[in-house]
């Protein structure tokens, strides 16, 4: 699964003369200029943007860092942000791909996702409705029930907060806002993703600042790490790839083709407004937000000391007091939650595709239960099944994206 990611990222990135990058100056631009409702969407081109990286951020940019520095080393960060800056471009495609169609076909409450261009594209209803399974089930595993396990244990290792107590009132929360379709979650988005994301900065600017004489030598460890051939303290080169890449498409969901359904949402008679957007969503949580948590992370810690997810956030951030220890664990309750919502939308648009249409409040009820069921399971378990959903939900898509490839157009 890794080489079928690196390959289809390298492709477009190829294909395009490396635009995520050439094209930095057309990213801004398109970035700035889109913040606006129009006539051909329910909701703004920001509303879109911050409804996705509610979506993607979530706690993989907090305790998905922590879990790949626990499983790979400080190597994993190097590969992080190399697979981000390559599946950018995969990113790019698909979501060309979805607004493409999405503005040709459409039916019952189905406005666009990747099930679209599989179906219509490649001819493949079968392959379609493989493609909507695996996504309702990741929506319940990887978006569900990791965001609301890591939330739980961030509450509990930050405030002491009981699981099940975080499960009862996050299974409320997350019905009331669900309920009410994608306009309440945009909205909601809108306002919770820049606040949070904001204090995000600030606080790992402090610890940062605090442990400013050990930047260098962290960088020097990734490094050093990333390329080890032999196994230092348990890690090597193959352990910080394969944990550094994972958590990287665990984080920005790139390659999944997820994103595609909440861009359908936003104006998809400019198919490369959306494409362009994604490429910043992938940058702006992975190649910026993820780096600022390993960094941080890295030198406020013992690199060995194997704590596991948020006891290894909480560990870090509480070294500036504990203001540090109980902001970062409200800031990975907010993600958690904001991602939560944002997921919801991708499997009840799944299970729809999949019915006809049928069963959007019995989802909603179900997804609610799970959100409780999860804060309260181990999460080392829950972390395995979302790198599973991840897999399972990659294949149908990684291959309709390469095969619909000649279809792409890139800005001039």
């Amino acid at each position: 699964m890794l080489i079928f990611f690196m390959f289809t990222g390298l492709r477009f990135t190829l294909k395009s003369r490396f635009f995520q990058l050439s094209g930095f100056k057309t990213i801004i631009k398109t970035f700035l200029k889109s913040f606006k409702s129009n006539e051909n969407s329910d909701i703004s081109q920001f509303s879109v943007f911050c409804s996705v990286l509610g979506a993607c951020i979530g706690t993989g940019n907090i305790v998905g860092v922590a879990t790949a520095l626990y499983s790979g080393g400080p190597g994993t960060v190097f590969w992080m942000v190399i697979s981000a800056v390559i599946s950018s471009m995969t990113a790019y495609g698909e979501n060309y791909l979805g607004a493409s169609y999405s503005d040709k076909y459409s039916y019952l409450n189905i406005t666009g996702g990747s099930f679209l261009y599989i179906e219509k594209g490649l001819k493949m209803k079968g392959l379609a409705k493989t493609y909507a399974f695996f996504s309702l089930i990741s929506a319940l595993g990887m978006g569900n029930m990791t965001q609301s396990n890591s939330l739980a244990d961030s509450l509990k290792s930050g405030f002491e907060i009981p699981p099940a107590y975080t499960g009862i009132i996050v299974g409320i929360a997350v019905f009331l806002v669900i309920t009410g379709g994608i306009k309440r979650i945009a909205k909601m988005q809108t306002v919770a993703v820049p606040i949070a994301t904001i204090a995000f900065f600030i606080i790992s600017g402090v610890v940062t600042v605090k442990f400013k004489s050990n930047i260098i030598p962290c960088l020097i460890l990734i490094l050093k790490d990333a390329f080890s051939l032999k196994a230092i303290k348990g890690y090597s080169m193959y352990t910080a790839m394969r944990y550094g890449i994972s958590r990287g498409v665990f984080s920005n969901e790139a390659g999944l083709g997820s994103s595609t359904i909440l861009h359908s949402q936003g104006d998809t008679s400019r198919p490369q407004t959306q494409a362009i957007f994604a490429i910043a969503e992938v940058f702006t949580d992975t190649v910026i937000m993820c780096s600022i948590t390993a960094v941080t992370l890295l030198i406020s810690t013992d690199a060995t000391n194997k704590l596991f997810g948020s006891q290894l956030s909480v560990k870090a951030y509480e070294t500036i007091g504990i203001f540090g220890k109980y902001s970062i664990s409200i800031l990975t309750a907010v993600f958690a939650f904001t991602s939560l919502a944002s997921c919801s939308f991708y499997g009840e648009k799944s299970l729809e595709y999949l019915s006809g249409g049928k069963y959007s409040s019995l989802y909603k009820g179900i997804y609610s239960v799970l959100a409780y069921i999860a804060c309260v399971n181990p999460p080392q378990i829950i972390w395995q099944i979302a790198d599973i959903c991840n897999g399972l939900m990659a294949i149908p898509n990684l291959f309709a994206v390469n095969c619909l490839g000649n279809e792409i157009s890139y800005p001039e």
